[in-house]
Order: structure tokens, then sequence, then C-alpha cells
């Protein structure tokens, strides 16, 4: 017999498990961006990787889900174009740990610390806008927080670019594994913006479509 309370609960896991995924996407980014604040709070790489790690479960059961369940509350493209932006966000975020982990001591840290700044507002703006897909969506406020994305990853773009060719313009001298190290990282910071800021569009695009 067809139960209004099963696909309402079956409804509710869908959403549990999106705002996890968004959740365990966003922690990934905050812990780098404290990282990148204060590098003597991670004591380990193996600390950020865990929560890459996490990501993937989670996106795993989502999957599943997917595979199992007749009716969905969002079109089954719309949560998989939502799973797939959210779990490059903690890819992206594992790869610039990694990387940081090898040169935080041939960089200069305080070339990062405004980056660490725009992931964290950014980390916040869609964690934002995911808490409203459960509900009925206020379209106008999660604009306002998409906006927010698009300009954090504007303005991360920004600054990599003024420190790139500050490096090779400005100071002579400076040795080649710096400006490798630097280049890679400030891209992949500016890399790892633009992820949460393609995260927020999948986001709008679906309030859009079901408001």
């Amino acid at each position: 017999m067809f139960s209004l309370r099963k696909l309402f609960s079956r409804d509710e896991k869908f959403y549990d498990l999106i705002e996890a995924l968004a959740q365990s996407s966003a922690s990934s980014v905050k812990a780098l961006a404290a990282t990148l604040s204060d590098p003597t709070s991670v004591k380990s790489i193996d600390e950020l990787i865990q929560k890459r790690r996490k990501s993937k479960e989670i996106n795993d059961q989502l999957s599943h889900e997917l595979c199992v369940s007749f009716v969905t509350p969002l079109e089954r493209e719309d949560i998989e174009a939502l799973a797939s932006s959210l779990s490059k966000i903690s890819k992206t975020s594992e790869k610039f740990s990694s990387q940081f982990w090898v040169f935080k001591n041939t960089i200069d840290l305080e070339d990062f610390k405004k980056q660490a700044v725009l992931m964290d507002e950014a980390a916040d703006a869609l964690m934002g806008m995911i808490k409203q897909l459960r509900h009925k969506p206020n379209v106008e406020s999660v604009r306002v927080l998409n906006e927010k994305l698009r300009t954090c990853e504007s303005d991360s773009d920004r600054i990599m670019l003024n420190l790139v060719q500050k490096m090779y313009c400005g100071e002579k001298n400076q040795p080649l594994s710096f400006i490798l190290a630097n280049k890679s990282l400030q891209e992949l910071s500016e890399k790892l913006t633009e992820r949460l800021r393609d995260a927020g569009n999948v986001i709008f695009r679906i309030v859009l479509k079901y408001t």
C-alpha cells in the first residue's frame, strides 16, 4: 500500500545526505583555511585526507539511494550534478592540502592568508544555500549567497594574478622552487573557490527550477 510517510521519509533521507555531503566538503575547505592561517593547527596531513574520505563515503551512499529509489525529491540529474560539484570541492581541497604540506616550508605563508579568508567565507555561503533546499527556498536569499560565491571566486582570481605577477616581475633572486610552489598553490586556491562557485551555480539553478 502506498505510504505518504514512507515517501516523505525517503525525501528527508536524500536531503540529509546532500546536506551531509555539503557539510563534509565545506568542512574540508574550512580546515584548509584554518591551516593556511595557522599551519600549526594541523599536526598531520592525515587529518585533512580523512575529510576527503568521508565525502567519498557520503557520495557513495547518495549514489546508492539514487539506484534503489523510485521517487526522489529532486530530479535525478539535479541530485547527481549537485553531488558531483560538492565532491569536486573536497577533492580539490585534498589536492591543495597535500601540496601545501610538501611546500609549506618553501612558500611565504602570508601570501595565502587572504585566500584563506575567502575560502572560509565561500564555504559558509555554500552551506547557507544548501540548507535552504530542504524547505521552500527564498530565491532572493539564495541569489545573494550565490553572488557572494562569485565575488569570492573573482577576488581569489585577482589575488592569484597579482601575486604571480609580483613573483615574476617584482623582487629578483627568488629561488625557482619558491616561484613554482607559490604559483602551483595559488592556482589551486583559485580553483577551490571556483569549485565552490560552481556548486553554488548548481544550487541556484535547482532553486529556480523548483520555485
